[in-house]
């Protein structure tokens, strides 16, 4: 729909580097976008939609202010299986819990994936696996500075410091650890298991977005004060994946949008174009409203990433 529209440009693959407002004369400023490339963009208002670390939201103090990045103890070590094994349903997805799961405090999620092309599978652990199994101990945490300066995949795909020489151990750890703990679930994976264990990669600590309290107990907003920048997706509400809803609600934040937008417009009585103001009024109408819906969402799944022992 975008490109058949035909004055709405795409740049692939190239990120943004920071945004700063510039005087355009006494009385007009426009928002300067600086692109990783070098080049540089001038626009009147910018949608945010840039990740969990976006360079957007913290080129702006008002919205960096009011959110903290929050590690959770939980990461998962991602292993991939060429085939689906017999018997087993090609949608959905299984859950598979160790013989000594109080002891152990891990559990797998494998998930067929589309046309059978084999399983993804995941073993949720935390800090007290860890404990337990020193050799499956995550990458150290990333810091928000450091993001992006080995590539996007940094925080879900890192490799544990010194696994390009020790990762024969880690498949050779998890092979027994499968065939002690998950016995069934490892006769399923036998015959493709160098296969399946040597892909092992052990993720850093989850990690999600947390809106703290503004000054003078200000309402938390997606929007700057002026209308002018709003965030969506993982840029504004990044959360933890045990509960899948990240997508989702970053899908419905561009759809609750947009409907500000139409809001606005109806109000106004404008049909075929969106005025500049009525576009600043649909923002913070989105900012203030969509913390309220996504909040209790990003909690829920924050807490459902904690593995606790039975009392």
């Amino acid at each position: 729909i975008a490109r058949e529209k035909g004055n709405i440009q795409f740049r692939l693959g190239v990120g943004v580097e920071d945004v700063e407002t510039m005087a355009v004369n006494d009385d007009e400023t426009q928002l300067l976008i600086h692109l990783e490339d070098g080049t540089t963009h001038e626009t009147n208002h910018l949608i945010g939609a840039d990740g969990k670390w976006s360079n957007v939201r913290r080129s702006f103090p008002e919205l960096r202010s009011q959110s903290r990045i929050i590690t959770c103890p939980s990461f998962g070590i991602h292993l991939d299986c060429p085939f689906l094994p017999s018997g087993w349903k090609p949608d959905g997805m299984y859950v598979i819990q160790p013989i000594h799961k109080e002891e152990c405090q891990f559990y797998i999620l494998a998930s067929p994936r589309p046309k059978e092309e084999g399983l993804s599978i995941s073993m949720v652990a935390n800090n007290e696996t860890v404990t337990k199994f020193p050799w499956l101990a995550p990458p150290e945490d990333i810091k928000e500075g450091d993001y992006g300066k080995g590539g996007w995949e940094d925080e879900y795909s890192a490799l544990p410091k010194g696994a390009q020489t020790e990762s024969s151990t880690l498949a050779e750890n998890l092979e027994k650890l499968f065939r002690e703990e998950v016995p069934a679930f490892y006769e399923l994976l036998e015959s493709q298991k160098e296969v399946v264990f040597g892909s092992a990669r052990i993720n850093r600590r989850v990690s999600w977005l947390k809106l703290i309290p503004g000054e003078k107990n200000e309402e938390n907003a997606y929007t700057t004060r002026d209308g002018r920048v709003t965030l969506i997706g993982d840029a504004a509400h990044a959360m933890t994946p045990s509960m899948g809803e990240g997508c989702n609600t970053a899908m419905e934040s561009g759809v609750k949008l947009v409907q500000c937008v139409v809001e606005v417009m109806k109000e106004k009585g404008e049909v075929e174009e969106c005025s500049a103001e009525s576009l600043k009024e649909a923002f913070l109408r989105y900012g203030v409203r969509r913390p309220k819906e996504v909040v209790s969402v990003q909690e829920m799944s924050a807490e459902r990433n904690m593995i606790k022992k039975k009392q």
